[in-house]
């Protein structure tokens, strides 16, 4: 899982916003996240390019945590760029962040980027920016409301055939350099409502966490490994349809079409074998690779039977045993 502190959208375009804005911040990221062995990643993101204050931010709030728990201990995993249109912005976010690195001592490179993908601009040159962007980036994040405002589209709409498509683009994109594609939050929040009565506002509450629920299967079926969510009861729904693509059983038959395909390449010296009536070769095996790797380091996969059937490799093993699994929970 991912958390990130916002001082973008969610603050008032005010200097004493922002000066708050920013004690705020590095109170927030100083907080030790998530229990004991499963811990949070920790995001900041800054204002917009385009606002000019981009650097202003960053810098202030890694120097802030600089000083309270040193520059080795910085408890900040990376930062989320919004309002991204042109790849030579990847080089400016690049240059600030290395700047960053040498002037605290830490080591290059080691706070990671996602990028908000949020205009026309951004989708039309996505490829570009993703490779540009391949050596820092951690995920590609779609930015719906932002993105609809761009092309002028009558409402904030999930399921737009243009959303979808952005959504589509992202995904290629994103699985060209090995990163997730994590979809954007569902804006109608389950909150209550003071003019309904209590069965009124109870059913208002179920349709909006059916909403968020329908919202991550349609990311998740479609590729996308994550979905922001702005409410915490958003976050049990989403959780639940990612979950429900990882059940025992569902991984057990996964697993079952590597065992057979084995066994037609080992024993029967057959490349292209017939499993559960399904033409099965090398190409399908590996996509049930692809998805066993996923549900391993989601949690989802017993560790010790990923590394037997092949789908990790022992150092992967140790990480995801010993040191959690931080590529995985970007996905979150």
């Amino acid at each position: 899982p991912v958390v990130m502190i916002d001082a973008e959208d969610a603050l008032a375009p005010t200097d004493a916003a922002a000066s708050q804005g920013r004690l705020d911040a590095i109170d927030a990221l100083s907080t030790p996240p998530g229990q004991a062995g499963s811990p949070s990643l920790r995001f900041f993101r800054p204002p917009g390019l385009a606002l000019g204050t981009t650097a202003r931010e960053v810098f202030s709030i890694l120097w802030g945590l600089a000083e309270r728990h040193g520059p080795a201990a910085l408890p900040l995993d990376g930062v989320v760029i919004p309002k991204l249109d042109h790849p030579e912005e990847v080089d400016f976010v690049h240059e600030m962040l290395l700047e960053a690195e040498r002037g605290l001592g830490i080591e290059e490179g080691s706070i990671r980027t996602a990028y908000l993908v949020e205009s026309a601009a951004c989708v039309d040159q996505l490829g570009e920016i993703a490779v540009r962007a391949s050596d820092r980036l951690c995920a590609l994040i779609f930015g719906l409301a932002d993105y609809s405002a761009d092309l002028g589209l009558p409402s904030i709409a999930s399921d737009h055939l243009l959303a979808d498509w952005a959504r589509a683009c992202m995904i290629n994109a994103a699985a060209a350099i090995g990163v997730p594609a994590i979809d954007g939050m569902t804006l109608a929040y389950p909150v209550s409502d003071p003019t309904l009565g209590a069965e009124a506002d109870r059913t208002r509450f179920l349709d909006r966490m059916a909403l968020v629920y329908e919202d991550a299967t349609r990311a998740q079926e479609c590729g996308m490994q994550g979905k922001w969510v702005g409410h915490p009861a958003q976050l049990f729904a989403v959780l639940l349809a990612f979950d429900s693509a990882f059940t025992p059983e569902a991984l057990e038959r996964e697993a079952a079409k590597l065992d057979a395909y084995a066994t037609a390449v080992d024993e029967a010296g057959s490349g292209v074998t017939v499993i559960e009536g399904v033409m099965s070769d090398r190409a399908t095996d590996r996509h049930a690779r692809v998805l066993l790797r996923r549900a391993t380091a989601m949690g989802r996969f017993d560790t010790d039977r990923a590394l037997q059937l092949g789908v990790i490799d022992a150092s992967e093993s140790d990480e995801l045993v010993h040191g959690g699994s931080t590529d995985g929970g970007s996905g979150g």
